[in-house]
């Protein structure tokens, strides 16, 4: 696949990013010379169909990071809105301004500036073959199930494991079925679900099936302060 894709995309940019600062957003801090936002903006906009790529930004700065992005992408064709209490409460408001007709969705987060367009163009080839394809890598340290009290309950096997990021893709329609069943108070913020840590796992709920895409990409993700520097 190359050139633009019949995929809508969520940029999810609602989150506060306390642990790199209480003070400034992380997003609009510099990384390689622009800030954090815009390298993702820039990498897939030309891939995405026309007036659906949708960021989702905190109500204080949505102003603000909208502006940031016109100075890089004049005339961009680029829709905001306003994040929710909770990642799915932000990606439910940003999902609904996709045009329904398109095949795919791609959810990013901006905090994963180096993700290029050939990671997007496997997952979404992907996508179609199974539903939904996610990035992974094989972890290199050994994870352990634990209890509330820390003691150990199971051992996994780390070859049937996968350390996964972003951009996850879905077929559209599939994906919003997913949300379907969701419980109200799940899908406005009111409250949190602490298996749905990512889109993956929204899908599955609904019997989706998901393809981990492994990739040697670097896919950093700017956490702390010492990201900056890679």
């Amino acid at each position: 696949m190359s050139g633009c894709l019949d995929l809508g995309m969520v940029i999810a940019a609602g989150g506060s990013g306390s642990r790199f600062s209480k003070t400034v957003n992380k997003l609009l801090v510099d990384f390689r010379g622009k800030p954090l936002l815009v390298h993702s903006l820039e990498t897939f906009l030309p891939l995405v169909a026309p007036g659906n790529l949708v960021v989702a930004a905190p109500a204080e700065l949505l102003d603000v990071m909208r502006s940031t992005a016109g100075e890089y992408l004049p005339g961009n064709s680029i829709r905001w809105t306003v994040g929710g209490a909770t990642r799915v409460a932000s990606v439910v408001n940003a999902v609904r301004l996709i045009d329904p007709a398109v095949q795919l969705v791609a959810i990013h987060d901006a905090a994963r500036p180096l993700a290029g367009r050939e990671l997007l163009n496997e997952l979404a080839a992907a996508a179609l073959e199974y539903g939904g394809a996610i990035p992974g890598i094989p972890p290199v340290d050994t994870v352990k199930v634990i209890d509330s009290n820390g003691v150990i309950t199971q051992n996994l096997v780390r070859k049937n494991l996968a350390l996964v990021a972003t951009p996850q893709v879905f077929v559209l329609q599939q994906y919003l079925a997913a949300l379907a069943v969701l419980p109200p108070e799940i899908l406005d913020g009111r409250c949190e679900d602490a298996v749905l840590t990512d889109d993956a796992a929204v899908f599955m709920q609904n019997g989706g099936r998901v393809k981990v895409v492994f990739s040697a990409q670097n896919n950093l993700k700017i956490t702390l302060p010492s990201d900056i520097k890679n």
